[in-house]
């Protein structure tokens, strides 16, 4: 239990004002405990300066296993302390490395745009014009005349 104490200052209670209330000073203190109970308080500590595997998940959301291949891929910007197992990052370039790769997704989206453009016009200069292909539903499905579980008798 952790006691607090307080202090609250003392005013008169009346509307009116005498003469005597006004010449005293009105500094009285009242002192008194209040009992909070240790579970009942919320200690927030400051983030972390550095990541590792240890505390991404809390720090982040991102689980261990995702940010330790994300480190370990190839062409990973960001310089990563090894302690031991332990692998260090710092937090403010990690989290901005993310938010990078947030908005790359569009610009991949641009790029495939354009790559269907580039080649509808290199078809086009040979006289030729992109045919759309239609879609059988799933990609494993099994071809019209196809029988299932059973081989061809002879």
């Amino acid at each position: 239990m952790l006691a607090v104490e307080q202090e609250v200052l003392d005013t008169p209670v009346r509307g009116r004002f005498s003469r005597k209330v006004i010449d005293q000073p009105a500094t009285a203190t009242a002192t008194a405990r209040l009992a909070i109970p240790l579970d009942g308080l919320t200690i927030t500590a400051p983030p972390p300066e550095m990541l590792s595997q240890k505390n991404v998940e809390v720090v982040t959301g991102i689980p261990a296993r995702v940010f330790l291949d994300t480190i370990r891929a190839p062409g990973f910007p960001l310089p990563v302390t090894k302690l031991g197992k332990l692998r260090l990052v710092q937090r403010e370039a990690f989290v901005a490395y993310l938010q990078a790769l947030a908005e790359e997704p569009a610009a991949g989206r641009d790029a495939a745009a354009d790559e269907r453009t580039r080649v509808a016009a290199v078809l086009a200069s040979a006289g030729l014009e992109p045919v759309p292909c239609a879609r059988s539903g799933r990609a494993s499905a099994p071809p019209r005349g196809a029988s299932r579980g059973r081989l061809p008798q002879k």
